[in-house]
């Protein structure tokens, strides 16, 4: 799955609630990179490649401008950081996203892990960490690594 088909199905798989769309849209961008950036983060480094492929992902599910995109970037890490827990993050996911919206999710995932060209042990299970919470199977977790892997 490309990563356009990825936006469409998370912009599909966004559940309509009061929320205006605005809010819901950046919140789901901070939601993501703070996701993103915790897979960066699992090996103890965030290297360059990391940081670009987390500013490639936000920056095609965004109109945000570049500097907007390295502001959120910046604020995803500072608030990494400071986050004890994921938990609260992921549920907000999963009130908003479809199953076809969290695979893709864990599929960016899966391209941050691999943008420095080794998928650290401490990134695999981080990403099969939050593949639990987003209530995927195991399968799920598998195929959209190999999908990541396979497309290099």
């Amino acid at each position: 799955m490309n990563f356009e088909r990825w936006l469409g199905n998370l912009a599909t798989g966004l559940k309509s609630d009061d929320s205006s769309t605005k809010d819901l849209a950046a919140d789901r961008e901070r939601l993501t990179a703070v996701l993103l950036v915790e897979i960066a983060r699992a090996d103890h480094t965030v290297e360059q490649q990391e940081r670009d492929a987390i500013r490639q992902a936000l920056s095609d599910s965004s109109q945000l401008s570049d500097a907007e995109l390295d502001d959120l970037i910046d604020l995803a890490l500072k608030e990494a950081e400071g986050t004890v827990s994921l938990h609260a993050h992921v549920k907000q996911l999963n009130d908003a996203l479809d199953k076809a919206g969290k695979v893709g999710l864990i599929e960016q995932m899966w391209r941050v892990a691999l943008a420095d060209g080794d998928i650290d042990r401490y990134e695999e299970h981080m990403i099969r960490k939050l593949a639990d919470l987003l209530y995927l199977k195991h399968r799920d977790f598998m195929q959209a690594k190999l999908r990541v892997v396979e497309a290099g």
